[in-house]
This record gives structure tokens, sequence and C-alpha cells, in this order.
């Protein structure tokens, strides 16, 4: 029994706390006509990115096909300025060619390859002074002189 009076004595000892009784939560009633909402924000804007990066794929693609055109016409306008470089550098190389000069020498400009004995050799024997071994031909005056002169000088510099 003893045991019976410790019980007794712990209930007394804890507080009283009031029950309050809560209303019982009642449910909705299931409405079968309701139907459920259709995220047509959602929609609208899946679909307005896929048509954005439709368009951006669209406008990718047709850069592209417009610089493919302009590169391969800058590709072709490369390929006729080198063909036409080349035939530049074909005619250079004929006009700084030696027989070519002397061709149009002879041909069209009517002149006459020089002799041996028609050159004129400087004697330096003194390095001060230049002697000149024909002076008779300085002294020679008028247009035959003149363009005797003239020639030999053109034929000197194509030898």
């Amino acid at each position: 029994m003893a045991y019976m009076n410790q019980s007794n004595a712990a209930e007394k000892r804890l507080p009283q706390v009031e029950v309050f009784e809560r209303p019982e939560i009642t449910a909705l009633p299931e409405n079968r006509n309701i139907k459920k909402r259709v995220p047509y924000f959602r929609y609208g804007l899946m679909t307005a990115a896929v048509f954005i990066m439709l368009l951006s794929m669209l406008t990718g693609y047709s850069k592209v096909a417009q610089l493919t055109v302009e590169a391969d016409r800058l590709r072709t306008q490369l390929e006729e300025l080198r063909s036409d470089g080349d035939a530049l550098n074909a005619k250079r190389e004929q006009r700084f060619n030696l027989e070519y000069v002397e061709w149009m020498a002879v041909n069209k400009l009517g002149m006459v390859k020089q002799d041996k004995s028609q050159i004129t050799y400087l004697a330096t024997s003194n390095p001060e002074k230049i002697t000149i071994a024909a002076q008779e031909k300085e002294n020679q005056t008028g247009l035959m002189a003149g363009l005797t002169k003239g020639l030999n000088v053109v034929m000197e510099y194509l030898d």
C-alpha cells in the first residue's frame, strides 16, 4: 500500500491542464465538375523560347550562307589577281631579258651592234689622271658624230 500512496502524491503535484475540444475538420464536398487549370503561361513561355531558338538558328544559318558566298567570291577574285600577277611577272621577265632588249634595239630602233674596233679604253696608269686613248674623236662635231657617240654609249650598256 505504500506504493499506492506515492502515485496519489504524484497526481496531486501535476498541474491541471485544460483540454479544449476541437471541432472536427470537414472536407469540402468533391465537385467532379471542376476542371483542372491548364498552365497556359508555362506553355506560352516554352513556345516562345522554342520560337526564339529556331529564329536564332535560322539567322545563324543565313549568316553562314552569306559568308560562304562572300568567301567564294573573294577566292575567285584572288585567283584572277594571281593569274594577272603571273602574266605581269612573265612580261617583266621578258622585258628584262637581254636577248629581248637586243632584239628591240636592232629591229625596232634600228641600232647596230658595235665592233671591237669601236670600243674606247681608258688608260689609268696614274690613278689621279684619266687619259682618253682617242682624243681625235671628241674633236669631231656634227650630227653624225653625236649619233655615233650616243649609239656607242647604248651598245656599251647592252654588252
